[in-house]
């Protein structure tokens, strides 16, 4: 593979007589032939680039139809079906109902038997505010 370079004095006389004489011809068919190759060579990539992008838009497709089919069953799992959610609801009120009713009644027989005071006061609401808390709690779990 090793190549002989043109000496300085051939060099020179090759650059003299392109500059001086006709270029040479191509052969004739040759621009014919490189056209079609050109072309053959689109083709085949073009169908290779189309049938790769073909499979990535299928794959896209498939990700998108399992992640939704993953989200609905997360779904399913995490929002339990009621269907007495109504009854439940108007029984909770009249629990939380009575409960404030008897809270009430609770906290003005303690504050017309005790001396009636503001940190008495601040002290007894949020103790009834935290057992209030507290049976709710109990209550929903």
């Amino acid at each position: 593979m090793s190549r002989e370079y043109l000496s300085d004095e051939e060099l020179q006389k090759l650059i003299s007589d392109i500059e001086l004489g006709d270029m040479a011809e191509a052969p004739v068919h040759l621009e014919e032939k490189v056209l079609r190759a050109i072309d053959s060579s689109k083709g085949t990539g073009n169908k290779e680039r189309i049938r790769k992008k073909k499979i990535v838009e299928y794959r896209m497709y498939r990700m998108k139809v399992a992640l939704t089919v993953a989200a609905a069953i997360i779904v399913m799992f995490l929002v339990p079906y009621s269907p007495v959610t109504d009854k439940f609801i108007s029984m909770r009120e009249e629990h939380v109902s009575q409960n404030i009713n008897s809270e009430r009644e609770d906290a003005s027989d303690k504050f017309y038997a005790e001396e009636f005071s503001e940190k008495k006061l601040c002290t007894i609401i949020s103790q009834k505010r935290e057992e209030t808390e507290m049976r709710m709690m109990n209550m929903f779990k």
